[in-house]
C-alpha cells in the first residue's frame, strides 16, 4: 500500500526535477524499494518518461478546455463560412526515408534503385543515408515537399526556413 504522504513527496521531487530517475528518487526517498517508487510515479501519479523527462500521461483540465475551445472555434467558422473555410487549412508532417546508392555489379543487392555502370577508374561506393522531409498540403493539393540535407536535424532555424518556403508556396497558389 502506498501512502498519501509518500505520493506527495514523490510528486514534489518529480516536479522539482523532471529529469530525475527512479534510481535517484530511491537515493532521495530512503527505505522505499525502487519498484514501489516506479509504481508510484508511473501508475499512481500517471507520469511517463518522455525525452528523459517525466510528463503526465493524461491531459489536464486546462488542456482539455483549450482543445474544446479550439474545436468549437473551428466548428463555428465552418458553420458560418461553409466549405471555403476548409480551403484555408494547411497541415503537414515530417517524414523520414532512406536513399540508397548501390553498386550495379553487386548481385546480392535486392534494392530497386540501380546506378548505371561507371568507368574502370572511378569507384562507386555503397551509401545509405537517411533523409528527412516535411510535406505540407491543403484540402486540394500538396503545397510543399521540403527535403533536408542528409544527416541534418529539424531545429528552429530549419523549421523557420521551411515555413518561409511554405508561405511562398501558399502565395504562389
Amino acid at each position: 500500500m502506498i501512502s498519501d504522504d509518500f505520493l506527495q513527496e514523490t510528486e514534489e521531487e518529480t516536479r522539482a526535477n523532471r529529469r530525475v530517475t527512479i534510481r535517484e528518487l530511491h537515493h532521495i526517498i530512503l527505505e522505499v524499494p525502487k519498484t514501489t517508487i516506479h509504481e508510484a510515479v508511473a501508475e499512481k501519479l500517471g507520469y511517463r518518461k518522455l525525452c528523459a523527462r517525466w510528463v503526465t500521461k493524461m491531459l489536464t483540465d486546462d488542456h482539455k478546455m483549450k482543445r474544446m475551445g479550439s474545436a468549437l472555434k473551428f466548428l463555428t467558422r465552418c458553420a458560418k463560412e461553409g466549405d471555403e473555410f476548409l480551403d484555408s487549412i494547411v497541415t503537414g508532417a515530417k517524414l523520414g526515408g532512406f536513399t540508397t546508392l548501390l553498386n550495379p555489379n553487386n548481385s546480392q543487392c535486392n534494392c530497386p534503385i540501380r546506378i548505371p555502370p561507371r568507368t574502370k577508374n572511378s569507384k562507386l561506393q555503397f551509401q545509405c543515408k537517411k533523409i528527412m522531409s516535411s510535406v505540407s498540403w491543403d484540402r486540394k493539393s500538396v503545397l510543399l515537399v521540403d527535403f533536408m540535407h542528409p544527416g541534418a536535424t529539424i531545429n528552429a532555424a530549419a523549421y523557420g526556413d521551411t515555413l518561409i518556403r511554405l508561405r511562398r508556396a501558399i502565395q504562389n497558389k
